[in-house]
């Protein structure tokens, strides 16, 4: 698997946990969040899910950059 494919991988990860964090926020500051019968704790518990998606999609970035540079230093 080439590096252009984890990356993307990584990007849609990151994308992933955002838009679930941005719908989490949504239904947290709804006016209506208190009277339904799921309480916010579920939303904050899957904002916290979707910030530690968000969080490891960056790792996966960070890892690729680290061989990239080691296999530049090596080539050099």
């Amino acid at each position: 698997m080439s590096d252009v494919s984890i990356l993307g991988i990584a990007r849609t990860g990151m994308q992933t946990g955002l838009d679930g964090m941005k719908k989490n926020a949504i239904s947290i500051a709804s006016k209506d969040a208190m009277q339904t019968q799921n309480s916010p704790v579920n939303d904050i518990v899957d904002m916290k899910v979707n910030k530690y998606q968000v969080l490891a999609s960056g790792k996966v970035v960070e890892t690729v950059d680290e061989m990239l540079g080691s296999l530049l230093d090596v080539k050099a």
